[in-house]
């Protein structure tokens, strides 16, 4: 069953369950696994491990079950025997952290081979948004479907996340923890599940593209990437544990955060944006890099050249507003993202 503090419903075909007051429904027998259509919730400390028997258990001592397929580019190496597997779906889950109740979308994929490590993409929203939002919007939920990775979508408090302690909303202004929020997430599913400890990525767009660029220099020592889209670095001082790797995805016709920078927000600007390229030579800078850019894929550029051979790299979209996603340049945001994770594990 879901186990949650208040107790979950169940999923059926193609249905979806809330957190419910008492008891608590059960999941299908088919191996473990609910509908991909359906959505599950789940309380604080809630747990959706798999076991053999095609439940899930609400703690870390279930038996890891198979869910059947092979593990795609997502899996890991390292072992994982004895480590509770995941049913497939949507689940909404809280924990607690900074007497807060904080809220998070993970998307489990259908296949998992039982006993593999996962790699983990957390994506965040931009301001006013939430983690359903993002999910709709990213790409990352059918990429992890493909991959084979944990897609995670938290929720921002008030709908907002806190970049640099002033900007934005409540998250700035009261200084929201958001950097451990998101630390406490891993941990919550390294205890749940088995993950790739090394392969744990951090996106977001534009407020979330803040925070994912925050996370590079205040988490270094936790995540192995960052693709900050449709926003530059402005968390000062930035000085992460660790060269890391970064991907800013950018519309070179935003009217929200102008690719040359200058004001950003209402009236008199919430911040100054530093730019797009310098924002780039920020991240070559923190990253020791040398030499010049190279090109790749299309409308990207990079710096190889970085310490402890990770990457700065900067992906200029030519016609694309502020939302980089669903572009008319059948360019997938998802996708070129993913392939520099690929190429970045932790080092």
């Amino acid at each position: 069953m879901l186990a949650g503090v208040a107790g979950a419903g169940a999923v059926g075909s193609g249905g979806s369950a809330a957190a419910g007051n008492s008891g608590a429904g059960t999941v299908s027998s088919n191996g473990g696994a609910t509908s991909s259509a359906g959505s599950a919730s789940a309380g604080q400390g809630g747990s959706i491990a798999g076991s053999a028997g095609g439940h899930a258990s609400g703690g870390t001592s279930g038996a890891a079950g198979s869910e059947g397929g092979a593990a795609g580019a997502g899996g890991g190496s390292q072992s994982c025997a004895g480590r509770p597997s995941l049913t497939a779906g949507d689940f909404k889950l809280t924990l607690q952290h900074g007497g807060r109740a904080r809220s998070y979308l993970l998307h489990v994929p259908s296949g998992l081979a039982a006993g593999t490590a996962l790699a983990v993409v957390i994506d965040l929203h931009g301001a006013g948004g939430s983690g359903s939002q993002q999910k709709g919007m990213s790409g990352f939920s059918a990429l992890s479907d493909k991959k084979k990775f944990l897609a995670v979508f938290p929720d921002g408090v008030d709908g907002y996340w806190n970049v640099d302690d002033t900007c934005c909303g409540t998250a700035g202004k009261e200084k929201v923890d958001d950097t451990g929020f998101l630390k406490a997430i891993i941990t919550k599913l390294k205890t749940d599940t088995c993950i790739d400890s090394k392969r744990v990525y951090v996106s977001g767009f534009s407020n979330g593209g803040g925070l994912a660029h925050r996370m590079g220099c205040d988490a270094a020592d936790v995540i192995a990437a960052i693709a900050p889209m449709a926003t530059d670095l402005r968390t000062q001082p930035c000085k992460p544990a660790r060269p890391i790797s970064m991907l800013e995805i950018r519309g070179l016709a935003d009217s929200l955060e102008p690719y040359e920078g200058g004001l950003v927000g209402p009236a008199g600007g919430q911040y100054i944006a530093v730019g797009a390229k310098a924002s780039l030579k920020l991240w070559a800078d923190i990253n020791l890099c040398t030499g010049t850019t190279g090109s790749f894929e299309k409308y990207c550029e990079r710096y190889t050249q970085c310490g402890n051979s990770v990457e700065a790299a900067l992906c200029s979209l030519p016609n694309v507003d502020h939302s980089p996603y669903g572009n008319s340049l059948n360019f997938d945001v998802a996708s070129i993202a993913w392939s520099m994770f690929e190429r970045q594990p932790m080092k």
